[in-house]
């Protein structure tokens, strides 16, 4: 095979590549960023004459990445690379794939830059939700993210008919990278009829039992599917109402107050994991580690 045939070969794999995560439901961010990544490498590839680059090839790309790019654009573009050999694989262009056990790098971030709020502000700021329609609505996305520890884009994306009952209610969560859902989480049994309430406030709003889970509210455009700016807007507002003014304490220290709040009462990291639909257990290990590193810390064992 000639080399322009071998180039249209491999683009031919690559637009086939792309449809097949398009068609599996990534989003379109997610499949730019994977194709950005596939071009850095092959880029790198031409630079230097490798027409049929073997593992150790890969990780000297990666150790090349490290000095030019963040950790993340980094591991992304090794994301890229494993999704791209995996596909070749399964539909037999390849016996092996190179990338397989190539591991990422770590970001050297050991504590998050966000912080968690305390067992108190938490109260204090589901407790700034009144009765009124809004305040109903409000206390019931604070819950999701305080108890369930759902991301300000998942609560924008939920849907009424994402919420199934199976012995417990539960929501099924669309996740980051994905365009429809594909876990849930249990809603608390205490916590249930705080999103009842609202489903029933919906209701006299919306009517019909499906859409968005959350509405907006304003007179510009009642009814419509609540913003991500909104919410982070209206957590800013609670904040406020409950006296927390720390900049470092956004709409996100809800998540991560809900899952330290999980390992700091005895969950397993497996629970932990689970509650936060990390992906892998090395992100949940940050949250286990700066829990455990401000709970018993080292230094009080020091006694001279």
């Amino acid at each position: 095979m000639g080399e322009n045939e071998l180039m249209i070969a491999t683009q031919n794999w690559i637009d086939a590549w792309l449809d097949d995560l398009k068609m599996r439901g990534a989003f379109d961010k997610t499949i730019e960023a994977y194709r950005r990544g596939l071009v850095r490498f092959m880029r790198w590839l031409f630079e230097r004459g490798i027409a049929e680059p073997t593992s150790a090839d890969i990780a000297l790309f990666r150790d090349d990445l490290k000095e030019r790019y963040s950790a993340q654009t980094v591991n992304l573009s090794l994301s890229a690379l494993r999704s791209f050999y995996r596909y070749l694989l399964e539909n037999g262009a390849i016996s092996y794939s190179p990338a397989m056990g190539i591991r990422g790098i770590r970001s050297g971030k050991r504590y998050h830059k966000r912080a968690n709020l305390s067992d108190g502000e938490v109260r204090d700021v589901l407790e700034t939700c009144d009765q009124s329609v809004q305040g109903i609505r409000d206390r019931a996305i604070l819950t999701l993210m305080a108890y369930c520890g759902l991301r300000t884009v998942e609560v924008h994306r939920a849907n009424v008919e994402d919420l199934k009952t199976n012995g417990r209610l539960l929501l099924w969560v669309q996740g980051k990278g994905r365009a429809e859902p594909d876990d849930f989480v249990v809603i608390p049994v205490d916590q249930e009829r705080v999103i009842r309430y609202w489903l029933a406030e919906r209701a006299k709003i919306a009517g019909e039992e499906k859409g968005a889970l959350f509405l907006s509210l304003s007179r510009q455009n009642k009814g419509e599917r609540l913003s991500t700016r909104a919410i982070h807007d209206l957590v800013k507002n609670h904040y406020e109402q409950a006296g927390i003014h720390d900049p470092k304490k956004t709409a996100h220290s809800l998540r991560h107050s809900a899952i330290s709040n999980v390992i700091t009462h005895g969950g397993t990291p497996m629970q932990a994991q689970a509650f936060a639909r990390h992906k892998t257990f090395d992100t949940t290990l940050g949250y286990i580690h700066e829990v455990n590193r401000l709970a018993a810390p080292a230094e009080d064992l020091i006694s001279y």
